[in-house]
């Protein structure tokens, strides 16, 4: 009696000893579908290291330290921006 296995790309049954994929098809989706996850990985644990190595955390653009403000001020960047770009009128 052979082993029913289930495709993990389309979900659809399928019996055979030696696959993990039911056809070349899903078989080429699920390496591409390892090898970005795997890829993502790796680019998250290569830049930890450099900031390590680098013995500082990386400086904030301008853009990401208003975006930061304004979460913190519990604004979106548009309205931080309007509101700073009015004050800057105003004086």
């Amino acid at each position: 009696m052979e082993e029913i296995k289930i495709c993990p790309v389309c979900g659809r049954k399928f019996s055979h000893r030696n696959r993990k994929y039911c056809c070349a098809e899903c078989s080429k989706k699920g390496y591409l579908m390892s090898q970005t996850k795997r890829n993502k990985a790796r680019e998250r644990r290569l830049k930890e290291e450099r900031a390590k190595r680098m013995g500082f955390p990386k400086r904030e653009s301008l853009l990401q330290e208003k975006a930061r403000k304004a979460r913190e001020a519990g604004m979106t960047y548009g309205q931080y921006v309007a509101m700073e770009y009015a004050r800057i009128r105003r004086d």
